[in-house]
């Protein structure tokens, strides 16, 4: 998932008021808090099911793969779920980046392993090998979906505790 990070408000560290700032941060900070937007709207989803309507309702990169190797399954839209009622939960345990979930809902094709020349040289990504079979683009992927997730719970969690 991606998010904006550019020209996002934020607060001026060097005098008083808001400036304007960019980078992963505060696109980590909107991916995150839309996660918890989603969650705190339906809590008696999973993890599994927030991730899920997130790919579905997410805006699609213009042309080429999904996941982009740039925009991963495309730019968060709380706003398709929570006012729109788009995207379909599926099922609570079965996790959206391990079944093949694409956004039109399709299996994944099986990652083509790259073509060597006998006088090329092994990189890290085609010499990473974990004995899973899983690439390492879906391992970072699933780091980073995990990532987003526990920020979401934690947001999720502060929210709740403040409105205690």
């Amino acid at each position: 998932m991606s998010a904006p990070g550019d020209e996002i408000p934020g607060y001026c560290r060097e005098s008083a008021g808001l400036c304007a700032q960019w980078g992963t941060s505060p696109a980590s900070a909107l991916a995150s808090a839309s996660a918890a937007l989603i969650w705190s709207a339906h809590p008696d989803w999973t993890n599994n099911q927030v991730l899920r309507v997130m790919i579905e309702t997410a805006g699609k990169p213009l042309e080429g793969p999904i996941p982009s190797p740039y925009l991963g399954y495309g730019i968060v839209r709380p706003r398709k779920v929570l006012l729109d009622h788009e995207g379909d939960p599926g099922p609570a345990n079965i996790n959206p980046l391990l079944a093949g979930h694409t956004a039109t809902s399709k299996p994944m094709p099986a990652t083509p392993k790259p073509k060597q020349s006998s006088d090329s040289k092994n990189t890290a990504a085609d010499s990473a090998s974990n004995g899973s079979g899983l690439s390492t683009v879906t391992w970072v992927a699933l780091g980073a979906g995990a990532a987003v997730l526990v920020a979401a719970a934690a947001a999720f969690a502060i929210v709740r505790r403040r409105k205690a």
